[in-house]
């Protein structure tokens, strides 16, 4: 079952991944900056997603941009749990 779990985490955070952006958030930026980016996170974004077993099947999923972003760092938080976490055998 562990497997099962660790196998659809690491699938996830691959599918889900979002690539890393430069640059830095400064105290500086204008207010009109923070509208624009808070504009990107309410954008809906729609991807299709696999079922896990079959090559078939896909489904459209639509989210916020920041709903994906907080799935994938969750995602991406279970995976390095799961890693990270010693198994005693008994």
């Amino acid at each position: 079952m562990h497997k099962t779990l660790l196998s659809a985490a690491a699938l996830a955070a691959i599918a889900f991944g979002t690539p890393a952006v430069a640059g830095s958030s400064g105290d500086n930026a204008a207010p009109a900056a923070k509208t624009a980016s808070e504009a990107d996170t309410n954008k809906v974004v729609c991807r299709r997603v696999e079922a896990i077993g079959t090559r078939l099947s896909s489904k459209k999923v639509c989210r916020t941009k920041g709903e994906w972003d907080a799935e994938a760092a969750a995602n991406r938080q279970d995976l390095e749990r799961s890693q990270t976490q010693r198994w005693k055998s008994d």
